[in-house]
């Protein structure tokens, strides 16, 4: 039997790009899929099948948000989350009313409106977690804390937070959504769909049904567009530090190029839209600065990762085998950077960037044979996770739980 799947996530690139093959996967199988999504990925979800709603993001990417700091800080992140996490709301009340999907599925960092609009109309609704996930032994919140000892607490009688949840709360009662409660309804009853394998996952052996580790869903490889070539007899090491807000990010390229400058390796450094090759001044000749190239078109070739230890990067260093040097920059890179070392899948080389230091790990983990071993564990276990198939299924499951 299929069915009508609505699909609601974060406007970043990490949290949209492990979704679209499950979503190609479904339409595949016959499904009818609905994508509410920022204008800039619109593109990207059409290419899947899938019936584009597209919404009015509110998120402030231009600024960036840490939490960090002081506590307007803080209280501006928490509500830039909601607010965005809402701001779909008047679109998919437009699109979906007389058509009611069976079936509401969300990211982690943008369940509100998901979450809703299932329970006021007494649909199913499933959570998708792009990077590690929680539960009552393991809780992502609390290991983020250890990484950020002066962030601010919250407070509830904040002005700033009262008046924003005042609006919040108008905005929902305008629509006829004022009563619906969503307190312990979705991600705490399941199920889960995770982007990574279970044995990547802390305590991931308790971790109970609700919760399915499908592992890393990649798109089709296709040919890179970015006509990268491997050096003749160099060995390669790529540098990232993803597509998510970062300070620092020239600076960070910089001192790389500086690190690596005279060394035997030939450095890759993936920029991304934020700056340009021609802002890191002159480099090295043995440094090759790209603003987009295809990863794993160069991790085929690579040595050796340095990576930020956002989850997609550190999931495509897994499915290529390459051990990775971790240089987090947000409080949730450095629990998966944790990780990493933990299951001596790499090292990590926390800020501000030595670059003895780091020539140093890099090195170390290219000639590591327990940290390849280690690779080809969990490369095996990557690959069995069971991807976008078995998400698929997940999902079908709980479709034909609902018509049940």
């Amino acid at each position: 039997m299929t069915g009508h799947i609505a699909f609601f996530s974060f406007p970043a690139y990490a949290h949209i790009a492990p979704t679209l093959p499950v979503v190609a996967e479904l339409v595949g199988r016959g499904h009818r899929v609905t994508y509410a999504v920022a204008d800039r990925f619109a593109g990207q979800v059409a290419a899947t099948g899938a019936a584009v709603l597209p919404y009015d993001s509110t998120f402030p990417w231009e600024k960036g948000l840490s939490g960090a700091g002081t506590r307007a800080a803080m209280t501006e992140m928490v509500t830039s989350f909601v607010s965005e996490a809402l701001s779909s709301l008047p679109a998919a009340l437009d699109r979906f009313t007389g058509d009611v999907p069976d079936l509401f599925v969300h990211d982690h960092a943008a369940s509100e409106t998901a979450r809703i609009l299932a329970k006021a109309w007494n649909r199913p609704v499933v959570q998708t977690v792009p990077t590690i996930a929680s539960s009552e032994r393991f809780s992502m919140s609390r290991e983020q804390d250890k990484h950020a000892a002066s962030r601010p607490t919250l407070q509830p009688d904040d002005p700033a937070l009262v008046e924003f949840f005042l609006r919040q709360q108008e905005l929902l009662d305008r629509f006829g959504l004022g009563d619906v409660d969503i307190e312990g309804f979705g991600a705490e009853h399941g199920p889960n769909i995770v982007f990574a394998p279970r044995e990547f996952q802390p305590f991931g052996a308790e971790f109970d049904p609700r919760f399915a580790f499908v592992g890393p869903c990649f798109g089709k490889d296709e040919p890179d567009t970015g006509g990268w070539t491997p050096p003749d007899g160099r060995p390669v090491v790529l540098v990232s530090l993803g597509t998510s807000y970062s300070p620092g990010r020239v600076e960070f390229f910089k001192r790389c190029a500086q690190a690596f400058a005279g060394t035997r390796w030939h450095v890759v450094m993936t920029l991304g839209s934020a700056i340009a090759p021609a802002d890191l001044g002159p480099l090295p000749a043995n440094v090759e600065p790209r603003q987009w190239v295809s990863h794993p078109a160069v991790l085929r070739h690579a040595g050796v990762f340095v990576t930020h230890a956002g989850m997609g990067s550190v999931m495509e260093a897994l499915d290529a085998g390459v051990p990775m040097v971790c240089v987090p920059q947000q409080v949730d890179q450095h629990v998966i950077a944790g990780q990493v070392a933990a299951l001596g899948l790499g090292r990590t080389v926390p800020g501000p960037l030595d670059a003895e230091e780091l020539v140093e790990a890099v090195d170390a983990v290219a000639v590591d044979d327990r940290c390849r071993a280690a690779l080809r564990a969990m490369r095996t276990h990557l690959r069995n996770a069971g991807g976008a198939g078995k998400a698929a299924d997940v999902l079908e499951g709980c479709l034909a739980g609902a018509t049940a």
